[in-house]
């Protein structure tokens, strides 16, 4: 026998059914006939087919529901005040969330909202890309020794080359793609952030060892197109939308200690 999992099925403790007009009645109790569908429908969004295996399972699942309410019912379990408990906080959260996927169908987010917002966020984007050398050594002393040779003229590339252990970078003679300064671990990318153009950083500690960085160029990145973004745009705006609807509604309510 199949087994249904769903969460939200489990929680039912009363279980009601119709199928093919037979009514289907478990110790004197006739169940409900509409359960079905909600049954079904969430089974279907799950994208399940509902054949007539998986009914006979709901069948199945259902009556066993019945049968084990109705025993937790004789032993006192569904009077307990924990259970209770447990089951009047459910019933919230499950009104508090279908509550504000109506509020949302109600007031949906519009196109002109997400432009808009997506004009907002090219306003204030200002992400800078940059481009350098560096060369990771092991221990702060290598790394002061090599910034001093650098200092008086040695050639960064050879120095890289001969004792960067990022061996990736160090056979381009430690130099580093374009890179965003979120793609790099934080103590990098605070020593890389306040550097100009040309400018070489003091000896700085990562996880990985010992750096000395060199600034080669840095230029402003372009913001992501809206259709790269606009999922993310319009889930930012439902979440607004919802946090200003429950504070207003809040503010509305009597609330008294």
């Amino acid at each position: 026998m199949k087994y249904l999992s769903n969460p939200i099925i489990l929680l039912i403790f009363t279980c009601h059914i119709v199928f093919a007009e037979t009514t289907i009645i478990v110790n004197s109790q006739s169940l409900n006939p509409n359960l079905i569908d909600y049954i079904s429908n969430e089974l279907k969004s799950q994208g399940r087919v509902i054949d007539e295996e998986m009914k006979q399972n709901i069948t199945d699942r259902l009556i066993e529901l019945e049968i084990l309410t109705d025993v937790a019912a004789k032993e006192g379990i569904t009077s307990d005040t924990k259970f209770l408990s447990k089951i009047e906080l459910t019933y919230m959260e499950m009104a508090y969330t279908e509550y504000l996927k109506k509020y949302l169908k109600e007031h949906p987010i519009s196109n002109e909202d997400i432009e808009m917002a997506y004009t907002n966020f090219k306003k204030q984007f200002n992400e800078q890309e940059y481009k350098g050398q560096h060369i990771l050594v092991k221990t702060k002393n290598e790394a002061k020794n090599l910034i001093i040779k650098i200092k008086k003229g040695s050639d960064f590339s050879k120095l890289a080359k001969s004792f960067s252990i990022d061996k990736a970078s160090a056979e381009k003679g430690g130099d580093l793609d374009w890179f965003r300064l979120e793609d790099m671990v934080e103590s990098f990318a605070k020593e890389v952030k306040g550097l100009q153009k040309n400018e070489l950083s003091d000896v700085f500690q990562t996880q990985f060892g010992w750096h000395i960085f060199k600034l080669i160029e840095k230029k402003p990145l372009m913001p992501p197109e809206l259709s790269e973004i606009k999922k993310r745009l319009e889930d930012d705006l439902k979440k607004r939308k919802l946090r200003d609807h429950i504070k207003e509604l809040r503010q509305n309510a009597e609330i008294s200690n």
